[in-house]
């Protein structure tokens, strides 16, 4: 990605690896168990909630890292009231979060999760206000370098990430979610920063206030589905 080396050099991306692929597994894990509740129909607050709290439960023995998982994490603004005094502004929950403050800056890498299909109208809403948008003019991940977008598949994954990359390589979407002009340069696939975890990077300039140091802010997308009926 632009700028890579800038900020890759410093940041803990194995252990990020490492993070992101037990929460890949867990998914999986849930899809077998719990296919009753873990299931494609279930709305996405009912997944994130049931995916943090089994990864929370299983992750510190599977793997070596000691960050904290959080789900519905609030965010929000301090805003002047034209009448006086301040209140709360821009409210919002993120769905899933990894943080751990063993790293310098801290890391706080956040999920967004989205149901998409081959439909036009939920590619819309995985890229709008509502989805990456959350973390590019939105107050998602503020000073993070990485942030990931979850897809969860209702449909063949063929008919929902190649359309989803073909949209983001349009001028109108590349310009709304302040990427380069030039595909090749904002658009990765496939994944650099998690290889063979997630599918494709997209990365994206940010306002000074939002920004990581270096200015831009790159999503990994990641892909997630549920097991196939053969009866």
């Amino acid at each position: 990605m632009t700028k890579s080396g800038s900020w890759l050099s410093a940041f803990p991306q194995e252990d990020v690896r490492v993070a992101v692929d037990a929460l890949r597994g867990v998914w999986a894990e849930l899809t077998t168990l719990s296919p009753e509740t873990f299931h494609a129909d279930a709305k996405e607050p009912r997944l994130t909630e049931l995916l943090c709290e089994h990864i929370r439960s299983v992750f510190k023995t599977r793997t070596k890292l000691t960050g904290q998982w959080s789900y519905e994490r609030r965010i929000g603004k301090i805003k002047q009231r034209k009448g006086g005094g301040v209140e709360i502004a821009d409210r919002r929950r993120t769905d899933i979060e990894y943080f751990s403050d063993r790293y310098d800056p801290a890391l706080e890498l956040v999920f967004e999760f989205k149901k998409i299909n081959g439909k036009a109208a939920r590619r819309n809403t995985y890229v709008g206000s509502d989805g990456m948008l959350r973390f590019v003019t939105g107050s998602y991940s503020v000073k993070q370098p990485l942030a990931v977008m979850v897809g969860i598949l209702t449909d063949k994954e063929t008919a929902c990430v190649k359309p989803l990359i073909d949209l983001l390589k349009t001028p109108e979407l590349m310009t709304s979610l302040q990427m380069k002009p030039a595909p090749s340069e904002s658009l990765k696939v496939p994944s650099l920063i998690l290889p063979r975890i997630a599918q494709f990077d997209t990365e994206h300039q940010r306002a000074a206030e939002l920004a990581a140091e270096h200015g831009t802010i790159t999503i990994a997308h990641l892909f997630l589905g549920f097991p196939v009926a053969t009866t």
